[in-house]
């Protein structure tokens, strides 16, 4: 097997009857190897994708010299319709040599980019930009922990006992928990 991704691709199609692929690099301070996989169905997908993943695991990610690179590999599975849950969650959850997403419904790389690898999600804010959202201090709260000294590295004896106060204040007043 050669080291460019071209021939990569090529030889993953030949191996892999009626599955498309692709392959784009993404610049996230190095850069991260993202396959895109492409299935006309749930059948094919349940039969082809871990051997998908073994195979670029032997022929890309073994001769990636790039740490970051060999560490940072995506597969996303990319399909039109929906799929069974249980088929979804042993994709995504099989931690052998790459971060494994399928995708339903979409074929926008981009932003299956920015959503998985670079964390970038679309927020309309249009909506709220004139409003004004202010913060009211629970006085129940306020009151329990007042002049307490609460760590971050243990429990203290004073913030455990500041919790078991907390907690009984508000069940007393049922509509705060």
């Amino acid at each position: 097997m050669s080291y460019s991704i071209e021939e990569t691709i090529t030889y993953l199609e030949e191996k892999f009857k009626n599955i498309r692929f692709d392959y784009r690099n993404v610049d996230f301070g190095s850069t991260i190897p993202a396959f895109f996989i492409y299935f006309e169905d749930e059948k094919l997908l349940k039969q082809k994708w871990e051997g998908i993943a073994n195979l670029i695991a032997v022929d890309f990610q073994a001769r990636q010299r790039n740490e970051y690179q060999v560490w940072n590999i995506y597969l996303f599975y990319i399909i039109n319709n929906p799929i069974s849950k249980e088929l979804k969650y042993k994709i995504e959850n099989d931690t052998f040599s790459s971060r494994k997403i399928v995708i339903e419904n979409t074929s926008d790389q981009d932003l299956m980019i920015n959503e998985h690898i670079l964390n970038q999600i679309d927020v309309n804010l249009e909506n709220d930009k004139n409003e004004t959202h202010s913060f009211n201090t629970n006085k129940i709260v306020e009151s329990i922990l007042e002049d307490k000294i609460l760590k971050k590295i243990n429990i203290t004896k004073e913030a455990n006992a500041a919790y078991k106060e907390l907690i009984k204040a508000l069940k007393e007043k049922e509509d705060e928990i």
